[in-house]
């Protein structure tokens, strides 16, 4: 019976795959030695296979770095050139078996290449490539081996770039984690607290309290459109200017301009951002611009405000125009910012937690810290909704003392 027709066959070549697996330290080339070594001793009988060798590509050759049931295979202790045309044939077809009817074939260095004229080889990985390859024994299928290899193939190329993208994630992470402030800056008379939650493992909602000088804080916060990578890296390019600007003395206006135009010429998928930036001065003194943020909340003896002074979102329009806004913080007062994620988020009924609730805990929370109020915020939200969050969320509190 054909090896391809066998319930068995394909019961065993679901158990090897489901062995492929690459953790975040796997190294690549353990991962091959262990699949060489599976299909040998798992599938030797079905495929006809033997004398499993690992192969990496380095420059202009294909040099052994592992070999099966010895201790030869060190890195370098044999090479092929690429332009040898058999190797060719290898690399166009990324799977090929070979035999005494291949073009180009050489007998004696087929021999050292694989142990034998009669041979097959898989080629896996992108960036970098390697060889696995076998001798074959007498009685070879051709179809069971194609199928049987071509699917292991695939199954490893997919981990690897399963792999890549959750290293190149984890980069942006870090990224975009060194993006938030550190520790909240010294700004005395006044308590500061924040927090980001994102949907996915990076998100597109930011916030920032910058340093200007010993008597002037600068606080931003928003929320780029979407979520996941393509908002992320749209966030790094507005963090990053927003800080050139306001640090080298540009006004908050022709800072935001500039903000515009790169955002505008930006091919990321996403780009659209809310912007909420202003200066506070120790005195309580606020002058902000609002870029289409939900407008944050100011809650003191005198009354409650939404600094909604401003402009539209970042990006869409090349050429936009600001307003300021200008607001006194007075002792035992109350700033807080919150993004979309958090007004929302919607229950079973598909009511969203919404602005009126926020104002309503700054008000049952006037008394608490600023974390105390950053987290009653955060547990109400989440308690509202269901599930995981569907979108990034962030609040961003300062309260001012009531004594000096």
């Amino acid at each position: 019976m054909p090896v391809h027709d066998s319930k068995e066959f394909y019961r065993k070549l679901d158990m090897l795959i489901s062995k492929i697996e690459m953790g975040p330290e796997t190294e690549r080339r353990q991962l091959l030695t262990n699949v060489i070594r599976e299909l040998v001793e798992s599938f030797g009988n079905e495929l006809s296979i033997r004398n499993g060798r690992l192969y990496e590509v380095q420059g202009s050759e294909l040099v052994l770095i592992w070999e099966l049931g010895t201790s030869r295979g060190e890195s370098g202790s044999f090479g092929v050139s690429m332009d040898y045309e058999p190797v060719s044939l290898l690399f166009k077809h990324r799977c090929y078996l070979f035999d005494s009817s291949t073009p180009g074939l050489d007998p004696d260095l087929e021999n050292r290449i694989s142990g034998g004229i009669s041979s097959v080889a898989i080629v896996v990985g992108r960036e970098t490539e390697h060889v696995l390859a076998f001798g074959l024994v007498d009685g070879w299928e051709r179809e069971s081996i194609e199928f049987g290899l071509n699917t292991v193939r695939n199954v490893l190329n997919h981990t690897f770039e399963t792999a890549d993208l959750a290293a190149d994630l984890a980069e942006t992470r870090l990224i975009q984690r060194s993006l938030f402030p550190p520790r909240y800056p010294e700004f005395p008379g006044y308590d500061l607290a924040a927090r980001v939650i994102t949907a996915e493992s990076v998100g597109g909602d930011y916030y920032d309290f910058i340093p200007l000088d010993s008597d002037v804080l600068g606080i931003a916060t928003g929320d780029a459109s979407g979520h996941g990578l393509p908002a992320a890296l749209l966030v790094r390019d507005v963090v990053t200017g927003l800080r050139m600007g306001v640090e080298k003395d540009m006004k908050i206006t022709p800072t935001l301009l500039k903000l515009n135009q790169v955002i505008h010429r930006s091919t990321l998928s996403t780009k659209f951002v809310s912007l909420f930036y202003g200066e506070l001065e120790d005195n309580g003194n606020l002058m902000y611009v609002n870029a289409g943020h939900i407008a944050p909340f100011v809650l003191m003896d005198r009354g409650e405000f939404r600094l909604e002074v401003g402009g539209s979102v970042l990006g869409p329009l090349p050429e936009i125009r600001f307003k300021r806004g200008f607001i006194h913080l007075d002792r035992g007062g109350v700033f807080a910012a919150v993004s979309d994620g958090i007004v929302e988020r919607t229950n079973s009924s598909d009511e969203q937690f919404g602005e009126e609730r926020v104002g309503e805990l700054i008000r049952s929370h006037r008394d608490s810290s600023a974390a105390d109020i950053v987290e009653a915020i955060f547990e109400a939200s989440r308690s509202h909704g269901i599930g995981r969050w569907q979108d990034d969320a962030t609040v961003v509190v300062v309260k001012r003392a009531r004594k000096s």
